[in-house]
């Protein structure tokens, strides 16, 4: 079955990168709200905010996530892709693995 475990390692490599881009353009989302981007980089910054509220969406559906003012969403986002790229990410590699062997 090395076929089907090297399928695997791949699939769960590129979700791998997949979540790590997602989790780059949370935290600079978050710091570009802080640091209020100016004009320049507009469409870019419109790009930024349509992929993070994608992920930010089924947050905000779940639970009321404002706090004292603060948006906690983005970190319950972090948390989320967290738990997805160790978890289940990490145990389609896993299984990968051991299929190799």
């Amino acid at each position: 079955m090395p076929f089907l475990g090297r399928l695997l390692i791949v699939i769960g490599d590129l979700a791998r990168f997949v979540v790590t881009v997602l989790e780059f353009l949370v935290i600079l989302q978050v710091v570009m709200s802080w640091i209020r981007i100016g004009l320049p980089l507009n469409r870019l910054t419109r790009l930024f905010y349509a992929i993070t509220e994608a992920l930010y969406r089924p947050v905000r559906a779940a639970l009321p996530v404002v706090f004292g003012g603060w948006d906690l969403t983005p970190l319950f986002a972090l948390a989320g892709l967290y738990i997805i790229d160790h978890w289940i990410i990490g145990s389609i590699i896993q299984v990968g693995d051991r299929l190799l062997n």
